[in-house]
């Protein structure tokens, strides 16, 4: 097997890897010589204790699975996305609910207070004196 040299200057492909101009079938992939293929390049990063390479890996992938695939993601991006808002939506609306509540707190506190003090009687605190029909105070 011939692979060429380096004085020639133009590396040679070994013969067992060339197709002669026919198309080549993987059995594992499943794609024929009338399909129609995507070529996809995917960066695969290497951490070498030299240096840090970039390593390209290709493969044939029929178009009609690349389109779906294509589509696939650009979904899982967006439920990604919404996703990701959710958080932030739920801190805002937590946030309104503790402001709430340390107002109500605040507010019951208050009228603790009052009632304690006796500013206001005890039966105007529980129910507007309208409820009552009649003031107690009149009878």
């Amino acid at each position: 097997m011939h692979m060429g040299s380096l004085d020639e200057g133009v590396p040679q492909i070994p013969m067992s890897f060339q197709t002669q101009g026919t198309h080549a079938t993987l059995p594992d992939t499943g794609i024929g010589p009338d399909d129609d293929v995507v070529l996809v390049v995917s960066r695969h990063e290497i951490d070498d204790t030299h240096a840090r390479r970039a390593k390209s890996v290709a493969a044939g992938v029929p178009v009609e699975a690349h389109e779906k695939l294509v589509l696939e993601v650009r979904g899982l991006q967006e439920a990604l996305g919404k996703s990701q808002c959710m958080p932030d939506a739920m801190q805002s609306r937590l946030q309104a609910m503790e402001q709430a509540q340390t107002r109500s707190e605040g507010q019951l506190d208050l009228l603790i207070r009052l009632q304690q003090s006796g500013a206001v009687p005890l039966s105007s605190a529980q129910a507007p004196p309208s409820s009552h029909g009649k003031d107690p105070g009149t009878a």
